[in-house]
C-alpha cells in the first residue's frame, strides 16, 4: 500500500462495528453504512475472540476456541462482502483479547475510530461473555476525546430500531445533531440519550455537570420526547433504568435520560 493511500485511509472517517451474533451482522452493517456513507468514510468490522487470561494474545489462534474463531472469521468476512454490496469499504478484523470490551477498545485506538456501533442485548438476556460490554466501552469512551458511541437494538417485528447514545463531556453538540439526522435517513428509530457524569460527585457537582450535559441535547429538534430529565438516583423507576445502569458502569452515573422518536 502506498504512503498516499495509507494516509488517506488513516484520515478517513471510520465506523467501528462490533460483531458478536451472525444474525445481527446485516442489520448493524446497514446502520453503520449510513454513518460511513454520510461522512465518506469506511467501516471497520470487528469480532473479538476471547483468549484465556494466561494465553498469549500474539498467538491467540492457538488458545482460542476453534468454533468461536471460525464464527468470527465468517462474520467479518460476511460483513466485508455485505459492505461491497452496499458500496462501502470494510476492513474486517478478528481481534484476540482477554475480554470483549478491551478488544473493541484496542481496535478503536489502533484505527483512530470516529464512531463505535454496538448491538445491544437487554440486561436480562446478555450475550455470553459480554454482559458488561456496554458499561466498559462507555467508561472507556467517556475518557476519550475521539469516538462517539451508539448502542443499537435492532428492529423486531413492528418495533423500530433503538439507539442508546451516551452523552459525555467529549461528545460535541454537532455530533448529536448529526446522529439525529443520520438516524432519520434509515427510516427512523427511537433514540435514548443518557447523560453520563463521573460517580461519587457531591450533589452540587452532580447538578452542574448534569446541567451542562443536558444543554447538549436541548438544542436538537425532536418529533417527540417520551422521557426526559430523570435524575440518576431515580433511574430505577424509569423504563431505561436497567439499561442506564448497564451502560454507565461503576465509574459513571446517569445524569438524565431522554427518549425520543426520530
Amino acid at each position: 500500500m502506498s504512503d498516499t493511500v495509507e494516509k488517506f485511509r488513516r484520515e478517513q472517517y471510520k465506523v467501528v462495528v462490533g460483531l458478536a451474533h451472525p444474525e445481527r451482522v446485516e442489520g448493524l452493517m446497514r446502520i453503520a453504512s449510513v454513518f460511513a456513507r454520510r461522512q465518506k468514510g469506511r467501516i471497520v468490522a470487528v469480532s473479538v475472540v476471547l483468549v484465556p487470561d494466561d494465553g498469549d494474545l500474539d498467538h491467540g489462534a492457538e488458545y482460542a476456541d476453534p468454533e468461536a474463531l471460525q464464527q468470527s472469521e465468517q462474520m467479518v468476512r460476511g460483513a466485508e462482502e455485505f459492505g461491497a454490496e452496499l458500496g462501502i469499504a470494510v476492513d474486517p478484523i478478528v481481534e484476540f483479547a482477554h475480554d470483549i470490551a478491551t478488544g473493541i477498545a484496542n481496535v478503536c485506538d489502533r484505527v483512530d475510530a470516529n464512531m463505535i456501533l454496538l448491538g445491544f442485548s437487554p440486561p436480562e438476556t446478555p450475550a455470553e461473555g459480554g454482559s458488561d460490554v456496554p458499561a466498559r466501552i462507555t467508561e472507556r469512551v467517556a475518557s476519550m476525546t475521539g469516538p462517539s458511541l451508539a448502542i443499537v437494538s435492532l428492529p423486531t417485528d413492528e418495533e423500530p430500531a433503538r439507539l442508546l447514545i451516551p452523552v459525555t463531556a467529549s461528545l460535541s453538540d454537532a455530533v448529536i445533531r448529526d446522529l439525529v439526522k443520520i438516524v432519520s435517513l434509515f427510516g427512523g428509530a427511537q433514540l435514548t440519550f443518557i447523560g453520563l457524569v463521573p460517580a461519587g460527585l457531591t450533589h452540587e457537582e452532580f447538578e452542574v455537570r448534569a446541567a451542562n450535559l443536558r444543554k447538549k441535547v436541548e438544542g436538537v429538534d425532536f418529533e417527540e420526547i417520551s422521557c426526559v430529565d430523570l435524575d440518576a438516583r431515580d433511574a430505577s423507576h424509569c423504563l431505561f433504568g436497567a439499561e442506564a445502569r448497564q451502560m454507565a458502569g461503576a465509574s459513571h452515573e446517569a445524569a438524565f435520560i431522554l427518549r425520543t422518536n426520530v
